[in-house]
């Protein structure tokens, strides 16, 4: 088969979904050698990806996510490539493709967060976007011949909302890099994990978040309930800057906790097991997520984590997380609290981490997916 694969958010730049293409496509290189791919990138991205097998080929669209010009521009080089397939990983499908496609649904939070608080536009071109991407979702999900969704919360959403999707989704667990697994031996020297923690004006103790600041984030919970920990602590948040950290900046300043957190921006890949490693414990604090990855990195780095009790978390975290009510900032407080004080507590939560990333790989998600490649190109 020749099945194209849109990676134009391939890479960090990408956040959740550039990992995801990244790690989907570096193994599909690895365990499949018989069918050919067309790997769709902008000039962003185009040099973080160099084939390493002879049947991957690069294709430059550079057409930005979420425009017009990926409404022309996608399609025409479809058209010349003429796949069996395509896997769309994300829900942007060019409204006038017509061929048969996968696409990869992560969340459905743009059907559960709406209003003016979740963007930072005029009303106006809130709406029209708003507009455009009800629009988009509902294409994609009628022409789809097979949706893949991360978790069974997030197919049970979609099923929900959208009848034509209830034949369609398969649910495909993402995974979690082996390499940040540690075994008692730490596998960064000394020397360079004080050098990245100074890098980032870092100091023990410290309690780290890694994510975006989108209002679905529900950072505000947890400053409101850091206000409360130990004096001693740091919250370091690690993350892209954009206008909504401005939103969350002063908020630590109304609450006077603006001088304990420290913000990092972008962290490489290679320096993030450091501080994972020397967080006192790791918050996720989302109200609602399709995933959540950077838990299971956490775990994977022998660092505990304090997560909402949201379905998604306990459906993907299973026992490996110390879950609170993410609307309640005091209950979250309180699970900080015993957490870095209680060693045992700690040292068992660690334990429960390393087994539930055991459950959890990039080769098994990229080996499902290459079934459901062959599963839609064998039908005529």
């Amino acid at each position: 088969m020749k099945i194209a694969i849109d990676a134009r958010l391939f890479g960090p730049q990408g956040t959740g979904i550039g990992k995801y293409t990244e790690k989907l496509i570096e193994n599909l290189q690895k365990i499949d050698k018989r069918n050919n791919y067309f790997i769709i990138l902008r000039k962003d991205n185009w040099y973080l990806f160099t084939p390493t097998s002879p049947n991957f080929e690069k294709v430059m669209v550079d057409a930005p996510f979420y425009s017009l010009k990926e409404q022309a521009l996608l399609p025409a080089a479809l058209q010349k490539i003429k796949p069996d397939v395509v896997h769309f990983t994300n829900f942007n499908v060019p409204l006038l493709y017509s061929g048969k496609f996968v696409v990869t649904i992560h969340d459905i939070i743009t059907k559960e967060f709406s209003g003016f608080s979740t963007t930072t536009r005029s009303l106006p071109v809130y709406l029209l976007k708003r507009a455009g991407l009800e629009i988009t979702l509902r294409q994609t999900i009628r022409k789809a011949a097979k949706i893949i969704v991360p978790s069974f919360f997030v197919k049970r959403k979609l099923t929900e909302d959208f009848r034509a999707a209830k034949k369609k989704i398969d649910v495909v667990h993402e995974g979690v890099d082996r390499s940040l697994v540690t075994t008692g031996k730490e596998n960064i020297s000394s020397g360079k994990q004080k050098q990245i923690l100074l890098k980032y004006g870092i100091k023990s103790p410290f309690i780290l978040y890694v994510g975006s600041y989108y209002p679905h984030k529900n950072i505000e919970t947890l400053l409101a309930a850091f206000k409360f920990v130990d004096e001693k602590y740091q919250l370091l948040l690690v993350g892209d800057r954009n206008i909504f950290l401005e939103r969350i900046l002063k908020i630590a300043r109304l609450l006077k906790v603006e001088d304990r957190v420290l913000v990092s921006g972008f962290v490489a890949d290679d320096e993030l097991p450091t501080l994972y490693k020397e967080a006192s414990c790791f918050v996720f604090p989302s109200i609602s997520e399709g995933f959540g990855l950077p838990g299971l990195e956490s775990m994977a780095s022998g660092c505990p984590v304090v997560a909402s009790d949201i379905l998604t978390f306990k459906e993907i975290y299973g026992e490996g997380a110390l879950y609170f009510n993410p609307k309640k900032p005091e209950d979250l407080t309180s699970k900080i609290n015993n957490l870095v004080k209680n060693q045992k507590m700690r040292a068992k939560l660690i334990e429960t981490g390393f087994e539930q990333i055991k459950k959890y790989s990039w080769e098994k998600m990229a080996r499902e997916t290459m079934e459901i490649y062959r599963s839609v190109g064998s039908k005529a």
